[in-house]
């Protein structure tokens, strides 16, 4: 891979050492010869950091943006990135608590700004989702791009609805439940897996439809080629409203009658890793599998 010798830094402020964080790594792409901006709030906390806002990070010449913080964190920042059209890959810098999309640990800063510095690193294409909400009356809303998952759950304090399941136009399914996900390989770690959905290998080309709280035994966790359009239509009795959510980022609202449709995005969203990294060793961290950590 070419060298990267320019970065654009996103960093969530509000996480535990996001402080540390950012000195860690300025001081670690000075050692690399690494040239960076920080968004404007990260300079207010980087004293002597070029501020640059997010929709310039392409007139630095950025070649790639960190997202210092967490998983969400990175989330944040892929969606920050497509609000301003920028298609640069995203390095994930974690602090705090244990990550999984995140690239590195604190410790390992300085290895991983010095290994994009000389180009040893490797660029993971990972399936994002499209989606948009089709309204009764014909009319769509976009939501963003999604990474992790795209989500239809009821409004807060209402009942159980009736969500009925297309794929490619063809019926497959009507629950009543409580909300239903559709996750990339990336988010079949998160909130899919909480309820019951398989974890895919991050390259997998799939997308797994999980239900949330299903009103029968029958429910379960549906994986489809990422080819497939799904599209989850809201039951008109009831009159329960519902939320649909991008990466819990995003959301939109929808009334009975309005349908959720889902694809895999045309673009997918590019991770940069160090070479080598056995892209399991956070899973099986994640989910205590007993991976010895040196592995």
């Amino acid at each position: 891979m070419a060298p990267i010798r320019r970065l654009a830094v996103i960093a969530n402020l509000t996480r535990p050492r996001a402080q540390e964080g950012l000195e860690a790594f300025a001081k670690a792409a000075r050692a690399a010869g690494v040239d960076f901006v920080v968004d404007p709030p990260s300079a207010e906390a980087l004293p002597g950091a070029r501020a640059c806002a997010v929709a310039d990070f392409a007139a630095f010449g950025a070649q790639a943006v960190v997202s210092l913080g967490g998983d969400g964190s990175l989330l944040a920042a892929a969606h920050a990135l497509a609000r301003a059209g920028l298609d640069l890959p995203l390095v994930g810098l974690n602090v705090g608590r244990l990550g999984y999309l995140t690239a590195v640990d604190e410790e390992g800063f300085d290895g991983l700004l010095a290994a994009l510095a000389e180009g040893r690193f490797a660029e993971e294409r990972r399936t994002a989702l499209a989606a948009r909400v089709r309204r009764a009356d014909g009319s769509e809303s976009a939501l963003p791009n999604a990474l992790n998952d795209v989500v239809l759950s009821r409004a807060e304090g209402g009942h159980a609805f009736a969500l009925e399941l297309d794929l490619d136009g063809h019926p497959v399914a009507r629950w009543l439940c409580d909300g239903l996900i559709v996750a990339t390989p990336t988010g079949s770690t998160a909130y899919s897996l909480s309820v019951g959905g398989p974890v895919m290998a991050p390259d997998a080309r799939a997308l797994v439809v999980s239900v949330i709280a299903p009103h029968t035994l029958s429910a379960r966790p549906l994986v489809v080629p990422d080819a497939v359009r799904v599209t989850v239509r809201v039951g008109e009795e009831g009159g329960t409203p519902a939320t649909a959510y991008a990466d819990g980022q995003a959301a939109l609202p929808l009334r009975p009658g309005d349908a959720l449709c889902a694809q895999a995005a045309a673009a997918p969203i590019r991770l940069l890793a160090p070479l080598g990294r056995n892209p399991y060793a956070p899973l099986s961290r994640k989910l205590g599998w007993g991976l010895p950590p040196t592995r």
